[in-house]
């Protein structure tokens, strides 16, 4: 979820604030990415969902899987950190497949109709929440909309206050109509003043929708949103991410709103992100930290900024055991308080969510002990500490 990006001294400060520049190819690159990269983008060419299903299930995703899985074995005895060429491979094939079974699940829920980054770029906010709106199941809404009702009623007034506050007068009225949610004419006598004019931050429904999906814990939705922004940025594939630039663009717009509203708003927030290693990810991701740290360099994010405010809800806190084995202390600039849309089942882990694309310098490393519940042990875990770069 992180790329290296090495500082370089005076000759790059002619650069625009905040520039990011992904990185198409890789260094090294290994013919079975290549071509697995290649499969993927026809199989979106040629008509998305059924080929790239097809593609899940064939010879080719299994065979690279496994040879990315020895390729990391290899790397993990090698001292030559990120620039081993087989770790890069390793951590690109297990990147793209991550993407890759993500949108097979995102894919019964959405059309997920491929939107080019150049029509991205032509297209305006409506319209995407219009093509958002057209692509999502009517049984998928319908399920969020039941999950939002249960999420209002379990937050306490303060809360459902700042929820109906956050939502445009339209989509308001439309959920008290439709009974999603309840006591709107109370609560909004209650909130007074101000607050009511909610004309330049209010959540359309296709953003409350994209919002609620990305937080959910059950529908996964997460899963696709970030990798395929990874596997673009990181690793050179867009096809994926064609694929949910509806979503994607419509998450940001919900988020850069939330990020203004004067309850949901935090800046200059600490949050507590634990990083989830696998057996092909774990030698590049680990030595691009350590190599950041060491060589005052940059880290990069480019999909949506998730993390906890509560550092005892930090993943490898509480999910050591399932692999969150590394945790970053990152300070950000601004982000938005989302437990109060969580589902009920995850409401408390107190998440911030940040705008995608953000930069970090990595300033300092330090570790911590963490129990393991599997194995009655205490295990220690290294924490980089992150601050903005831009």
């Amino acid at each position: 979820m992180f790329r290296l990006v090495r500082s370089m001294g005076p000759a790059r400060t002619h650069g625009p604030k905040r520039a990011y520049r992904p990185m198409h190819t890789t260094t090294g690159e290994d013919n079975r990415v290549t071509k697995l990269k290649m499969h993927i983008s026809e199989a979106v060419a040629d008509g998305g969902r059924k080929k790239l299903q097809a593609l899940r299930d064939s010879d080719l995703y299994h065979e690279c899987y496994e040879w990315g899985r020895r390729q990391a074995i290899s790397a993990s005895t090698s001292s030559d950190g990120s620039q081993h060429t087989g770790a890069r491979n390793a951590a690109a094939i297990h990147t793209i497949c991550y993407a890759l079974d993500a949108y097979t699940v995102f894919a019964t829920r959405y059309e997920a109709t491929p939107i080019s980054l150049n029509q991205r770029s032509t297209q305006g906010k409506t319209d995407f929440e219009q093509a958002f709106l057209r692509q999502i199941h009517a049984k998928h809404r319908n399920d969020l909309l039941e999950q939002f009702h249960a999420t209002f009623q379990k937050n306490d007034e303060e809360r459902r206050q700042a929820l109906l506050s956050s939502l445009s007068p339209t989509l308001r009225e439309r959920l008290s109509a439709d009974g999603v949610i309840k006591g709107v004419a109370d609560q909004m006598d209650r909130i007074g003043g101000e607050s009511l004019n909610t004309s330049f931050i209010g959540l359309s429904e296709a953003e409350l929708l994209a919002l609620l999906d990305y937080l959910s814990s059950s529908s996964g939705t997460f899963n696709i949103i970030n990798g395929a922004a990874m596997a673009h940025a990181y690793y050179g594939e867009p096809a994926l991410q064609s694929c949910v630039n509806f979503y994607s663009t419509t998450l940001n717009s919900a988020i850069d709103k939330l990020c203004k509203h004067p309850w949901f708003a935090r800046s200059n927030i600490t949050v507590y992100k634990g990083i989830r290693l696998t057996t092909l990810d774990e030698p590049f991701r680990t030595a691009m930290l350590r190599e950041a740290y060491q060589q005052k360099g940059w880290v990069s994010f480019p999909s949506v900024l998730s993390a906890s405010c509560d550092e005892n809800s930090s993943y490898a806190r509480t999910k050591f055991s399932e692999g969150y084995g590394l945790e970053c202390v990152i300070t950000m600039r601004q982000g938005l308080y989302a437990d109060p849309f969580h589902d009920i089942r995850s409401m408390g882990e107190h998440e911030i969510l940040g705008p995608a694309r953000q930069r970090f310098k990595v300033q300092d490393r330090s570790s911590m002990t963490v129990s393991d519940p599997q194995t009655g042990t205490v295990q220690e875990v290294d924490r980089y500490h992150l601050r903005p770069a831009d």
